[in-house]
């Protein structure tokens, strides 16, 4: 409370009360913003402090930073005049499988799971498939196709019979084993071996013989592959290599017609063969089978 003397006496002073209260409430936010200035001030330095790694923290931290860091790239150098072209780098190589088409490994994986499973019309239907393709897509394997091919036809034949091929035939009256074959444009010799366990010189009515029905058989002598073709009714049924070594082959490109003895006729004309090879092709091919000789 504020007294002042005036002409009336002792009085209350309300302005000068109102004056001390202004000026201590400024007193008192000056005071409030220099604590809050100085606090600031603390917690800053305080927090300076803490954040500055210093001694084995520093060099840890640097470390650190080194091994995560990718490394600079260096700017290119200029090229020399002087020095020699580089080679560009070598392209990848890619698997020889891979680089196939999907139709040839689609066919391949055909004839794997055909020998897998000992399925012989599979192979040789995969094997045709393959040789059939256009172009050389095969031509790296085909020697393997073929000598594959072989295998397997000689076994379709004489094993399994293969009803395309082979027919039973019924033995009447007055039958001869020799004239049944030439009956059905065969060979006594094939007769005999799709029939191992008869004596062709006992025959009698009313007995099945498995006999190659007229079979279109011709055989192609490949000059210059050295190998002769033995085709069954259009398609390869096997292929056989002229031996190393031996005579230029005595035929000029043409069309003639096998004897009787064809192994005998082919080796006089420069054709050697295997001793097996030669025996079997003489045992398939009846006589007058048309020999095409071709220059490659």
């Amino acid at each position: 409370m504020s007294l002042t003397r005036t002409k009336y006496g002792i009085e209350y002073d309300t302005r000068r009360e109102e004056n001390d209260g202004s000026s201590a409430v400024g007193w008192i936010i000056v005071l409030v913003v220099i604590v809050a200035a100085i606090s600031f001030i603390v917690h800053v330095a305080k927090r300076i402090s803490s954040d500055e790694p210093s001694g084995e923290d520093a060099l840890a931290a640097q470390q650190a930073t080194l091994v995560v860091a990718p490394p600079p790239q260096s700017a290119p150098a200029a090229a020399d005049p002087a020095a020699p072209a580089q080679p560009p780098p070598k392209p990848i190589v890619v698997d020889r499988m891979d680089a196939r088409s999907r139709e040839v490994k689609n066919l391949l994986l055909r004839l794997k799971t055909a020998r897998d499973n000992d399925n012989v019309p599979m192979q040789v239907e995969a094997i045709e498939s393959l040789r059939a393709l256009p172009g050389d897509q095969a031509a790296d394997f085909e020697d393997d196709l073929v000598r594959e091919l072989g295998e397997l036809n000689v076994r379709r034949l004489y094993a399994l019979k293969n009803p395309q091929w082979v027919s039973d035939v019924t033995v009447k009256k007055g039958d001869t084993a020799t004239g049944i074959a030439s009956a059905h444009k065969t060979t006594l010799a094939a007769i005999k071996r799709l029939n191992p366990d008869v004596d062709l010189n006992r025959i009698r009515p009313g007995m099945k013989l498995a006999v190659m029905d007229s079979p279109a058989l011709n055989l192609v002598v490949r000059k210059k592959l050295g190998a002769v073709d033995l085709n069954l009714n259009g398609k390869l049924f096997k292929r056989y290599q002229i031996e190393e070594g031996a005579p230029e082959i005595a035929w000029e490109p043409g069309i003639y017609e096998s004897p009787a003895n064809l192994r005998d006729y082919l080796a006089r004309n420069g054709v050697e063969l295997d001793a097996d090879d030669a025996r079997e092709m003489d045992e398939l091919v009846p006589r007058g089978t048309k020999i095409h000789v071709s220059p490659y």
